[in-house]
């Protein structure tokens, strides 16, 4: 440890950004940094390490050796009432991941595909009435929590609470000073939701269907209830949030293009929209992990116990990897974005997302109200630091 703290520098510490640029315009904040310091400790962040380039954001994620995810101190086990499978690592990881596993397995998800269908015609059918609507609260928000309610295997009441949860956990696992007033928002969130989920565990030991808590409920080697309730509650306070952000963004992008939207529209290729969508902006931005083991990376040590994030937002938008990033551009040159992460802790969720935004929502949605188009394009605000979309999407229908 020694030797490599005398070959590396001190990382360099960035006193220019604010916590209000990275929530209003961190593509600007991260472009800056990627050409000047690529790895630098954020005032902002508390001077927490960033990693901004794509190779380095992916070593990260993958370098078992020098980092990894397991942390019993962090807000994030108190907000969610015990340790998540996100803050584990090896063998205790696996097994939670492969207990969810079989829910989420790419030929299995394509049983749910009449059921995304009917939520998203009985969403636009109650669209269909108005002239003008906000996409946000009128169709990507019951998009979201309908299309989760499915997956997660919960009744009515837990969806009609999925947006109060997750905002809840979010808020609780962001609490880096402990405040007792935010976690008592989030107990009694979790309260809620461990109701909901014995509730419904109860429901699918009579009668599975497939669904992840079913998968886990009724599972040969059952996790502890305890580890079934935490784990939900990770799909909980990420899948939606990042849904409708994605979903949101990707329209975006799409009614920003009309010959992009056009060729879709004549090739059928909305996994490309799909994709981009994810790339252009990360619904999810950054991803944290600890440092394991020191190391030098760039010339720079790297401390050992240190929270470091891996900016996925950043390394989507590396120029050494992507032409003009700033651009939605369905057509650019293949390449693997990093919206879905990299390695041990890949999102399991990926080929659902994939399902319900290329083959359901998107084509069905302007097959519907071809005339589909922005409000006011100037008018559309995007904002957040760890998760990000546009805080509206006004547009008129016909």
């Amino acid at each position: 440890m020694t030797e490599v703290r005398l070959n590396g520098r001190e990382i360099p510490v960035d006193t220019q950004t604010t916590r209000e640029m990275l929530e209003d315009t961190p593509a600007e904040v991260y472009a800056r940094l990627r050409q000047t310091t690529p790895i630098v400790r954020l005032e902002a962040l508390g001077g927490r390490i960033v990693f901004t380039k794509a190779e380095d954001t992916t070593r990260v994620k993958t370098d078992a050796e020098h980092f990894w995810s397991s942390d019993t101190t962090s807000p994030m086990q108190r907000a969610f009432g015990g340790h998540t499978l996100m803050r584990k690592d090896g063998c205790p990881h696996l097994r939670e991941r492969r207990a969810m596993a079989p829910a989420l397995d790419p030929d299995h998800v394509q049983r749910w595909k009449p059921d995304f269908t009917r939520l998203t015609d009985r969403v636009m059918d109650d669209l269909a009435p108005h002239q003008s609507i906000d996409l946000l609260s009128s169709f990507a928000v019951p998009i979201s929590a309908g299309y989760l309610k499915i997956v997660l295997g919960l009744d009515d009441a837990g969806k009609e609470q999925l947006f109060d949860w997750a905002q809840a956990l979010v808020r609780g696992a962001m609490n880096g000073g402990f405040d007792p007033d935010i976690f008592a928002i989030s107990d009694q969130a979790n309260a809620e939701m461990d109701a909901c989920f014995d509730r419904m565990s109860a429901k699918h030991r009579a009668a599975p269907d497939g669904s992840v808590l079913s998968e886990m409920t009724n599972a040969a080697d059952p996790l502890e209830v305890t580890q079934i309730r935490t784990n939900m509650k990770i799909c909980v306070g990420g899948a939606v949030i990042e849904t409708r952000d994605a979903l949101l963004s990707t329209i975006y992008g799409l009614l920003c293009n009309p010959d992009q939207l056009r060729h879709c529209k004549d090739s059928g290729s909305w996994d490309l929209a799909c994709e981009e969508g994810l790339r252009w902006v990360a619904p999810i931005q950054a991803s944290p992990r600890i440092v394991r083991k020191a190391l030098v990376m760039r010339g720079l040590h790297i401390p050992e116990g240190e929270t470091v994030m891996a900016v996925q937002a950043s390394a989507n938008h590396d120029e050494d990897t992507w032409d003009d990033p700033n651009c939605f551009d369905i057509h650019r040159a293949s390449g693997d974005h990093q919206t879905f992460g990299e390695g041990a802790h890949r999102c399991l969720g990926a080929d659902v997302y994939r399902l319900l935004a290329a083959d359901i929502v998107l084509p069905r949605l302007f097959e519907r109200f071809p005339a589909l188009r922005l409000a006011d394009q100037g008018a559309v605000t995007f904002k957040g630091f760890a998760f990000r979309g546009p805080t509206s999407l006004q547009v008129h229908l016909r």
